[in-house]
């Protein structure tokens, strides 16, 4: 007897719950938004992607790495960011002063500019050539750099794209 009372009570509760959801269902109608809604939820995302455009604009330019490991790599390194001056075109670059170890008390100095090697010498540990060198270095980056926008154009030129004809 328990149990046909549990059961009855069992189909009560389901047929009362599929009641309760048939109303919600019925009084949740989907409503159109008015046109001031609509027309401030236009301008919300015109300006998130007018502030896109603009954060993308925005870049650190210049950055100069030390990847050096030595006592006359860093001095280098020194030497280079002192003397170091970006010319008034150059954007869009990060330099990298980079030192490989080589026979007993030389090394190799890389600097390179977006991983395009641009200067590369054997560096020993004298004063004077660790100077010269890092003069050196400067003035082929600014080299580069003042140019780097017209190699760009050369490189994606006709003569290299190709026609794709043979």
């Amino acid at each position: 007897m328990k149990s046909f009372f549990s059961i009855l009570l069992m189909f009560i509760c389901i047929g009362f719950c599929n009641a309760q959801t048939d109303t919600i269902k019925a009084s949740k109608q989907i409503k159109e938004a008015p046109d001031d809604l609509k027309q401030l939820i236009k301008e919300i995302t015109e300006e998130k992607a007018q502030k896109v455009s603009r954060d993308a604009d925005l870049e650190i330019d210049g950055l100069i790495f030390d990847e050096t490991k030595t006592k006359s790599g860093r001095e280098f390194y020194d030497l280079f960011y002192r003397d170091w001056e970006a010319p008034s075109n150059a954007k869009n670059y990060s330099i990298f002063v980079a030192e490989k170890p080589y026979r007993l008390s030389t090394t190799q100095i890389q600097v390179s500019i977006n991983e395009t090697l641009v200067f590369q010498s054997f560096l020993q540990p004298r004063g004077d050539i660790v100077e010269t060198l890092a003069q050196e270095a400067v003035a082929r980056t600014q080299v580069y750099l003042q140019n780097y926008e017209a190699i760009l154009k050369q490189l994606e030129g006709d003569d290299r794209a190709g026609s794709g004809i043979f």
